[in-house]
């Protein structure tokens, strides 16, 4: 019984397979598309080799770009995830993890390089209102847009908000629910509301008479150090 339900549901999943290979504007090799996962637009979306879009996440290509969406290679979109275009485009790179409930706006334009990790409840988002007028409600005065760039190996943390306009340097770290405004340096250690720098990577932390100081300071006194792993 069990090898009969394990081909069964390999059938429904290369039937899944071939039923979105011809509507999606490019589905590639051992892509996977979960069950209950939605496309709106899909010809104006690409998905590359060995990606995996999970249950109920949603990419949404309201834009007449040809391509609004565009997915690398081995990309994991997971559960009940949002990318919404909205008249911008949204690029993402190879080995990249968009995690469960975490939003992408695109209305600015989004890029996303490779090997980037995004954890769940995180939020991408290039529009905002204009708000200085008091005579009308702020949801008449119009919006406005700034693109985002996050460049590779980056990790945002569990609830973290990126805000329009930033870009988001290699291989830097965001902190979990953390709000970022202002771009971030390459290989910097952002958290906080709003985010500023924690540390630069390749910092080792020590524990030094009860306080975290780095390599350098420890040595500087010539302290005796006992490693504290972050």
């Amino acid at each position: 019984m069990s090898k009969l339900i394990k081909n069964l549901r390999k059938v429904k999943k290369n039937l899944r397979h071939s039923y979105w290979s011809h509507r999606l504007g490019l589905l590639g090799s051992e892509a996977e598309i979960q069950s209950g996962a939605h496309f709106e637009y899909p010809e104006r979306i690409k998905i590359g080799d060995q990606c995996r879009i999970s249950r109920h996440a949603l990419l949404r290509a309201n834009t007449e770009a040809d391509t609004a969406i565009h997915l690398g290679s081995g990309v994991s979109v997971k559960e009940n995830a949002l990318i919404n275009t909205n008249q911008g485009e949204v690029l993402i790179g190879d080995d990249t993890w968009l995690g469960p409930f975490s939003l992408i706006y695109g209305n600015g334009g989004v890029v996303i390089g490779s090997h980037v990790m995004i954890a769940s409840h995180c939020a991408i988002n290039t529009v905002s209102h204009h708000a200085d007028r008091l005579d009308i409600p702020m949801s008449k005065q119009g919006i406005y847009t700034a693109p985002v760039t996050i460049e590779d190996d980056v990790w945002i943390g569990i609830g973290a908000v990126i805000l329009q306009g930033v870009r988001i340097g290699t291989g830097s770290i965001v902190g979990a629910g953390a709000v970022v405004t202002r771009d971030v340096e390459p290989g910097t250690v952002v958290a906080g509301i709003p985010a500023r720098v924690i540390r630069q990577r390749g910092e080792d932390v020590l524990a030094v008479n009860g306080q975290s100081k780095t390599v350098t300071q420890a040595r500087r006194k010539d302290t005796h150090v006992i490693k504290y792993g972050l």
